[in-house]
C-alpha cells in the first residue's frame, strides 16, 4: 500500500464518521446553502449538462438556434463562433437546478429530522454517505485539475505518487469520470 491507500482509507473514516455526527438533512441543508447552493448547483450543470444536451429534444433545439443565426451578420456570426446557444442553454439549466434544489432539499431536511429512531438512524447513515460521496466528487475533481496541470508522466507529479495503489487511484486518476465531459459539452458541434 501506498502513502496515497492510507489517506485515502483516513479520508473514508473522517468523512463518514462527520456524515453520521451532522446527519443527512443537516448535512444537505449546509451544503447547498449560500455560496455552497452555487457553487452544487454548478457542478450538478457541470456534470448532467453534457448528458441532458445529448438528449434528442435538446440536441434539435440547439440546431435550430443555430441554424436560425447562420448567414444573417457579423454579429450573429460572432454570437455562433462563441456558441451562444451553449451559453444560453447553461444559463436556463442553471435556473432549472436552482429553482428545483431549494424546495427539494428543504422537504428532505424536513422529513430526516422527524423525532423518530428510525428515522434518526437513516439520517445518520444518509449523512454518512452524503459526505462520503461529496468528499469523493472533490478527490476527482482535485484530481482532474492535477491532471491538467501535471497529466501523467510515470513516476512524476500526482500520478506518480498514486502508482501501485491497493484501491486503483491512479487508475482513477487516468480514467476520471469528470475528464471527458468538457469534450462532451461541444462534441455536437464540433466539425
Amino acid at each position: 500500500m501506498v502513502t496515497a491507500d492510507w489517506i485515502a482509507i483516513a479520508l473514508v473514516v473522517c468523512t463518514c464518521a462527520l456524515g453520521a455526527l451532522v446527519g443527512f438533512g443537516k448535512g444537505l441543508k449546509s451544503l447547498t446553502d449560500g455560496i455552497f447552493g452555487i457553487i452544487v448547483s454548478v457542478f450538478i450543470c457541470y456534470c448532467l449538462g453534457g448528458f441532458i444536451m445529448s438528449l434528442p429534444f435538446v440536441k434539435d433545439l440547439l440546431d435550430k438556434i443555430t441554424a436560425s443565426m447562420t448567414d444573417k451578420n457579423a454579429f450573429y456570426d460572432w454570437l455562433l463562433k462563441i456558441h451562444i446557444e451553449v451559453v444560453i442553454y447553461y444559463i436556463l439549466l442553471f435556473i432549472a437546478v436552482q429553482l428545483i434544489r431549494v424546495p427539494v432539499v428543504l422537504l428532505v431536511k424536513l422529513v430526516l429530522e422527524i423525532n423518530n429512531p428510525i428515522f434518526k438512524i437513516i439520517n445518520r447513515i444518509l449523512g454518512a454517505v452524503l459526505f462520503l460521496a461529496v468528499a469523493a466528487m472533490v478527490v476527482m475533481f482535485v484530481f482532474q485539475i492535477f491532471y491538467w496541470v501535471q497529466g501523467a508522466v510515470d513516476g512524476q507529479g500526482l500520478y506518480g505518487k498514486l502508482q501501485g495503489s491497493v484501491f486503483r487511484l491512479d487508475g482513477l486518476y487516468l480514467k476520471n469520470p469528470l475528464s471527458s465531459l468538457p469534450d462532451r459539452i461541444l462534441s455536437f458541434r464540433v466539425k
